[in-house]
């Protein structure tokens, strides 16, 4: 056993992430928005500073995995996109989202309902749509403590946007 004596203050400084010590952060995917304002969504993590996310020391330290809610306002939409490396959950917490699955050129939708979950398997393109006039609450969930960032469809606005700014990223880093 550890020679230093447990704290349960220190535990729960690392271990505890509340609600009142977060703000969704809608800038986070701010670059999607710019590609097209029906992207506008706002996350808030709680472990794991996911594939996109910024330092945030209010944060749980990832070990194995991230969580975050997603707001997902009436008529917005997280965008397709494929994740290499992770699985990746979507669990209804409040509302009604219609998730896409894209499977070799074809585009599958699946309605979802409060409480209801899909997991996207890596190598599969996942999106999620809010089709209803109310808000939708998500809790997502990356099946590594910091995943490879996503890539788009072949061709899209986002892709030669991601593409773009990573030309950018390695020119700065030479």
């Amino acid at each position: 056993m550890s020679e230093k004596a447990f704290s349960i203050q220190e535990f729960e400084k690392k271990y505890v992430a509340r609600l009142n010590d977060r703000s969704p952060d809608w800038n986070v995917l701010a670059f999607q928005e710019e590609v097209d304002p029906k992207y506008r969504r706002a996350q808030m993590r709680y472990i794991g500073r996911g594939a996109t996310a910024n330092n945030d020391a209010k944060v749980i330290e990832a070990e194995h995995f991230t969580l975050s809610t997603m707001v997902l306002p009436a008529g917005s939409e997280g965008p397709s996109h494929l994740h290499v490396d992770v699985e990746e959950v979507f669990f209804v917490l409040k509302g009604k989202i219609t998730a896409t699955i894209g499977v070799e050129d074809e585009t599958y939708e699946i309605p979802l309902d409060t409480r209801d979950c899909i997991s996207a398997p890596p190598g599969v393109y996942r999106g999620v749509r809010n089709d209803s006039d109310e808000e939708a609450l998500m809790l997502v969930m990356l099946g590594a403590n910091k995943p490879q960032l996503p890539t788009y469809p072949e061709g899209s606005e986002l892709e030669e946007l991601r593409l773009e700014r990573k030309k950018e990223r390695e020119a700065a880093m030479k």
